[in-house]
């Protein structure tokens, strides 16, 4: 990913989001059992039997026999076995346990999500399904032994709001989650969340457990790519020691750049969420982050959409310095300039306008094109 590509999705991800901050954006856009089931008209379970492939049009067919019907639909006409229009191959130990959800139109079924399952997906279903199924139902079902299961009910906490996760907090158990994160076996991308999780409803000692994963530097390629979440769950249950490992983070350019980046993700998620508790953590960050080139201009741009202008003598002493040359960065200065509404911006402007009028020209006109210019 480019530098200018990670910047985006990190100004992006920094907006309150509809579903969990600390989750993969490519995970919680997938559709859980439970949506499938809300959206067919037609969920049924049993096995696959008879698969026919037609090589002229490299399709095929397959019947599903029906042992447990979910939802119904007139459409379906109480048929025990279904032709799925799908070539389903069932070869050597592949279990041939399957759930399919059918939509109906002109009188018929028609084939909409399939997906290999045992009994024990059938029962989770049955409840996920239940309207009065919440997170406490999807987290007691995070470490369940069908993969399936586990999965999806993690793809229900990737898709739901911080708010709906903190909310359903006295219902989590930190003794599991300390498990789920420390198992090499639970799939990385989940860690994140599972971290998230246990800052809601863990207690102090829980921060010296993810303290203890965070600080190593490097700190492994299992934290690495989870090193969002886990800070956010130390900052949550230790807010002190948390905030100073934060600023100690992205003050440190030995830090992995993707550490460092995940670092300013955290520090957006609390100003979003607790911005006036957390004001004076959240600028301690941007403070330590704006003497480094790479990465000032995160600092700067944040400061600027927060309106908040506390460090404003810290961010123009950062300009004309070499470290903080490349382009990308003199322009978050002039944004950040031309939108502060102090004397000390407008001289800054005024002396810029002499050395530099292309670049003060070129942010200007950005400015009017996407927002108006405070004046």
């Amino acid at each position: 990913m480019t530098r200018a590509a990670v910047a985006l999705a990190l100004f992006l991800a920094a907006r309150p989001a509809a579903a969990c901050t600390f989750c993969d954006g490519s995970v919680r856009t997938r559709q859980t059992l439970r949506h499938h089931f809300a959206a067919a008209k037609v969920v049924v379970h049993g096995q696959l039997k008879n698969p026919r492939f037609d090589p002229a049009t490299d399709g095929g067919s397959t019947d599903l026999h029906v042992t447990t019907v979910l939802k119904d639909d007139p459409a379906r006409r109480n048929r025990g076995v279904l032709t799925v229009p799908r070539y389903l191959p069932v070869v050597g130990d592949t279990p041939p346990d399957y759930l399919m959800f059918f939509a109906a139109g002109g009188g018929d079924l028609d084939p909409a999500f399939g997906v290999p399952a045992s009994k024990a997906v059938v029962e989770y279903l049955k409840g996920a399904a239940d309207p009065a199924a919440g997170l406490g139902f999807f987290f007691r079902h995070l470490d369940a032994a069908d993969p399936t299961v586990a999965a999806d009910a993690f793809l229900e906490f990737a898709r739901a709001a911080d708010a709906e996760i903190v909310k359903a907090g006295r219902e989590y158990d930190p003794a599991k989650l300390r498990r789920l994160i420390a198992d090499p076996a639970v799939p990385a991308d989940r860690l994140g969340v599972f971290a998230f999780l246990l800052g809601v409803c863990g207690a102090p000692a829980d921060a010296d457990f993810l303290a203890g994963l965070l600080k190593p530097n490097p700190p492994g390629e299992r934290v690495t790519g989870a090193f969002g979440g886990l800070l956010a769950g130390y900052v949550m249950l230790a807010p002190k020691g948390g905030w100073a490992f934060t600023a100690e983070v992205l003050a440190d350019p030995k830090r992995g750049y993707a550490e460092r980046l995940s670092a300013v993700g955290t520090v957006r998620y609390f100003q979003a969420t607790r911005a006036a508790e957390c004001k004076a953590e959240v600028l301690r960050c941007c403070a330590a982050l704006l003497p480094h080139g790479d990465l000032a201009d995160q600092a700067v741009e944040d400061l600027r959409r927060w309106a908040y202008w506390d460090l404003t003598a810290d961010v123009l002493a950062q300009f004309g310095k070499p470290t903080h040359a490349a382009p990308i960065v003199k322009r978050a200065t002039v944004r950040y300039a031309l939108t502060c509404p102090t004397d000390e911006t407008k001289a800054f402007v005024a002396r810029l306008r002499q050395t530099e009028p292309k670049l003060v020209k070129d942010v200007e006109e950005m400015l009017a094109r996407f927002e108006p210019v405070k004046k």
